[in-house]
């Protein structure tokens, strides 16, 4: 069902209304007098909007991928741009049609920076002015929560019907412009990740490993693409002689559900780092291990710092690496998860 303009505009000017009249609840208006100016070209540009995910997994953030005209466009709410120039991710202009179903659809807010009597002077008692004709997108939409907008190029590997890796590829660009934090080798790492047109990826993880605002959040939700697999790796074998339509992840869901069977997560790291041994990819993760426990096993160590992180004591005894420890920790992640979910990709 598409957006009707008049359910739209009611909620819209409905949104400012409250607003104002929660500041001040003597304000005296007629909002059966406001009304949006749509030009033909708009109401034919509305009727072409659809959703085609609208993202409910990250609670602090506000994203979608909508049809537009033939185009799929991936729009956020409440964020700053971000200019670069990409084949990717393509600048695209907020229009009235999408800003209209921004605020509809997408529960766009009203702007709380500005001030009610503002909002109540320039929308609100405009119908008063003989003049008025309707309000246009420039009267609207600096009321409300930034709209940016992105069209997801067609030649892209993104999943168009999934709003997350398009969303991880435009944090990763907000912060090869921003952050000094993450290293470039990192976000080299990440790139390939994102545009690797993977699926299998748990890609809501890797938005919230870059959304983070702590390391080691960062590195707990790098580590738990990982943690799905754990299953796949301790059943592989077993899964090659079974010769069944279901995936790895399906039989282990299976075994999971009727026997409560699942994986040591001990062991199954180890057999990770025997399985990734021949990649020679665990160099910078020692150097980082020596400088604090020399005599432990890497992958023990590693195992560690997981539960330092994950468990309850981690709040009496938080790590302390530095900010290039975090990165070569969050890289090492990363490039497993590159590894194994290329391997199995055929078979979860």
């Amino acid at each position: 069902m598409g957006v009707t303009r008049k359910e739209a505009s009611e909620k819209i000017f409905h949104l400012l209304a409250d607003y104002v009249l929660s500041a001040d609840p003597s304000y005296g208006f007629d909002l059966h007098k406001c009304y949006i100016d749509f030009q033909q070209s708009d109401k034919d540009m509305l009727k072409t909007m659809s959703t085609v995910y609208i993202q409910d997994f990250i609670s602090n953030a506000n994203f979608s991928v909508v049809n537009y005209n033939g185009k799929k466009l991936l729009i956020i709410i409440g964020e700053t741009k971000v200019e670069f120039e990409d084949t990717v991710l393509i600048q695209f202009e907020v229009n009235l049609p999408i800003f209209v179903y921004s605020v509809f659809e997408l529960n766009a807010n009203v702007n709380y920076t500005k001030e009610p009597i503002e909002i109540y002077n320039n929308i609100l008692c405009q119908p008063e002015d003989e003049a008025y004709q309707g309000h246009i997108l420039d009267d609207l939409i600096e009321y409300f929560e930034n709209i940016i907008v992105y069209e997801i190029a067609e030649t892209s590997s993104l999943n168009a019907q999934n709003p997350y890796d398009s969303y991880a590829y435009y944090l990763l660009k907000k912060l090869q412009l921003e952050s000094s934090k993450w290293e470039e080798g990192t976000l080299d790492i990440l790139e390939g990740i994102i545009l690797s047109g993977n699926d299998k990826i748990p890609f809501h993880n890797i938005v919230l490993a870059l959304s983070a605002s702590q390391w080691n959040h960062s590195f707990l939700e790098t580590y738990r693409c990982i943690e799905r697999l754990f299953h796949v790796i301790k059943l592989e074998e077993f899964y090659n002689i079974l010769d069944t339509p279901l995936t790895m992840l399906d039989v282990a869901r299976e075994i999971e559900d009727k026997i409560s069977w699942r994986p040591n997560e001990e062991s199954a790291i180890s057999d990770i780092f025997k399985e990734i041994d021949s990649l020679h990819i665990t160099s910078e993760l020692e150097q980082v291990k020596n400088k604090y426990d020399g005599d432990i096993k890497i992958e023990k160590w590693y195992y560690k710092q997981r539960n330092s992180i994950a468990h309850y004591r981690a709040i009496h005894e938080p790590l302390k690496f530095d900010n290039s420890e975090w990165n070569i920790m969050i890289r090492f992640n990363l490039t497993v998860v590159e590894y194994l979910y290329e391997k199995y990709q055929d078979k979860i």
